[in-house]
């Protein structure tokens, strides 16, 4: 019985997903919560895609992503850095990660079609659930007109 119990615990979660939170968020000044979401063992990528609709150049100041190159461009062309947060995850009352977004950083990804900035990474224990919680500390909203996402990614 004994072995039965713990070979079900390692059982794969079916219920986990390779990205279990993916949802519109607003980026006005505030705090957002996830639902619970339940994950596997592995890295989890934490991050806010929008859709691009501005010169590339222009959206990534404004989500706060180094330019490789030229590092004025932003204060060149009085582009300003919107998307500034602090981010917890936890499984209950114990936070597992947390950290912050402030100013630029190269931490992103871009398609055609969106761009991507990274939070944080944190560890799932597989089978248990968790909850995101951001705090936004700055007035993103310009950027809501290109539907921002909260994501939760597997690595």
């Amino acid at each position: 019985m004994v072995v039965f119990a713990s070979a079900a615990s390692a059982a794969p979660c079916f219920k986990c997903k390779a990205v279990p939170v993916n949802m519109p968020v607003s980026l006005t000044v505030g705090t957002v919560r996830t639902p619970e979401f339940l994950v596997r063992y592995t890295d989890y990528k934490i991050m806010v895609r929008v859709k691009r609709g501005l010169p590339l150049g222009e959206l990534d100041c404004m989500m706060g992503i180094k330019m490789s190159g030229n590092p004025d461009h932003c204060a060149m062309f009085h582009f300003e850095t919107v998307l500034e947060a602090e981010w917890k995850v936890s499984d209950g009352d114990h936070i597992v990660a947390q950290g912050s977004v402030h100013g630029k950083d190269d931490r992103m990804a871009v398609s055609d079609d969106t761009l991507d900035r990274y939070f944080g990474t944190f560890v799932g224990e597989a089978n248990k659930k968790y909850i995101l919680e951001v705090k936004f500390i700055k007035d993103g909203t310009p950027l809501n007109e290109f539907k921002p996402r909260l994501i939760v990614q597997m690595y």
